[in-house]
């Protein structure tokens, strides 16, 4: 009889409670119950079914949990916000960091073989950077020679093309009168003598950002050495700073992460250097000059997805139609659209493959986003840094929801 009077007294709701918070509906703090039946049921959290405040009883549980999201977003959009104006602020040390790091990825593999062929660490680091040094000024020795030699040549070419347009204008549809046309030209010289103050600010602001990207590049360089070098102990020391329990977690959203960013500048350097060949290629066909600036330019825009070729598609249209006429441009723009072609559909799903899965509007959306923070350097690091952060993301959702080992 004890015992069935027990079990009577825990069938009945707590009598401290208040009416409606036990019996059918079950406890308030989120655990499970036992319906009549005796099947468990696990009830609301105390939020939704009893909430501290008896006011919020009237409150509908919809608009209590669209309340508490809104919040939530809104403190990690102001943090967001936060820290991209922080990072604005400090570009000049940010941009050079993470161009070490991707420069960096790129040129790993080579101090990695080097090293295992024998060769000291200090020794094969400085062979790695200094080597890719050697190569990138090369190039851009190179590119000066040969825009030097041509530009002599295209600017003849630009000032008949001014003649042939001002006589189109004057024996054209148009039948400008020549009063007409030395008006327009005064007003244009007259424009740029009365700017003249503006484009002196611009050179001296031209010399401060000249300074700025001299200081820029020496920090790269620093930046990329020690990366090559002391990497992956760098990486140790941040990992030891995690939590013991979170360590294994930190590790592989750091492979992860590592992954990503080499598989996308190994894969941008094919596609951009397939771009740049190509464009060379039709340009020396159709006898265009400044052909060495032209392939630097379309390398270059490789690096910056959708907006980049486009930019130095147009510019290579544009000098041949300045340099060789209205036939050989629409040429030129038949490769260019051609080349493309063939990177949209064949060497970005080949050569890219896991490294970057992203929407297209994801890509336009962190280009403006980079474009804005940090100008052309930001363009290009915002593309690999959310390919890098949708990878972790995903990495560690799938982490977390893996179900622990059962015990013993």
């Amino acid at each position: 009889m004890r015992r069935v009077a027990g079990l009577g007294r825990r069938a009945h709701p707590d009598r401290s409670a208040p009416d409606g918070a036990a019996g059918a509906a079950g406890p308030v703090d989120g655990r499970t119950a036992s319906t009549s039946d005796g099947r468990a049921a696990v009830s609301q959290p105390r939020e939704l079914a009893d909430p501290a405040d008896p006011r919020e009883a009237h409150v509908p549980a919809a608009l209590r949990v669209a309340a508490g999201w809104s919040w939530r977003l809104l403190v990690v959009a102001v943090a967001i916000y936060a820290t991209l104006m922080a990072v604005g602020r400090v570009r000049i040390v940010v941009i050079p960091v993470i161009a070490g790091l991707l420069i960096s990825a790129l040129i790993r593999p080579i101090a990695t073989g080097l090293r295992h062929h024998g060769v000291p660490r200090l020794a094969s680091s400085f062979v790695a950077v200094f080597g890719f040094v050697i190569i990138i000024a090369g190039a851009g020795v190179g590119v000066g020679f040969n825009a030097a030699n041509e530009l002599p040549t295209l600017s003849d070419q630009v000032s008949k093309g001014v003649v042939q347009v001002r006589d189109y204008l004057q024996d054209g549809p148009l039948h400008l009168s020549q009063k007409q046309l030395d008006d327009l030209a005064n007003g244009i010289t007259n424009s740029l003598a009365s700017n003249r103050g503006r484009l002196v600010s611009s050179l001296l602001s031209g010399a401060t950002v000249a300074a700025e990207v001299v200081t820029s590049i020496l920090f790269t360089l620093f930046a990329t050495f020690f990366f090559v070098h002391d990497g992956d102990r760098i990486w140790d020391w941040i990992v030891t700073r995690f939590p013991a329990g979170g360590e294994d977690q930190v590790r592989g959203a750091g492979r992860e992460a590592w992954s990503t960013l080499t598989g996308y500048i190994r894969g941008t350097v094919i596609v951009a250097l397939v771009d740049a060949v190509s464009i060379t290629v039709g340009l020396v066909a159709v006898g265009v000059p400044l052909v060495a600036p032209l392939a630097l330019l379309t390398f270059l825009g490789g690096f910056i997805p959708i907006v980049g070729a486009t930019v130095a598609g147009v510019a290579a249209v544009l000098v041949t139609l300045v340099s060789n006429g209205l036939v050989p441009a629409l040429v030129i723009l038949g490769v260019v659209l051609a080349v493309q072609q063939i990177e949209g559909h064949l060497l970005q799903p080949l050569v890219m493959r896991r490294a970057v899965r992203l929407h297209p509007l994801a890509i336009v959306i962190s280009l403006a986003a980079g474009g804005v923070l940090a100008g052309i350097p930001g363009a290009i690091a915002a593309v690999p840094f959310v390919a890098v952060v949708n990878r972790v993301a995903g990495y560690l959702a799938r982490s977390g929801k893996e179900s622990p080992a059962p015990d013993g």
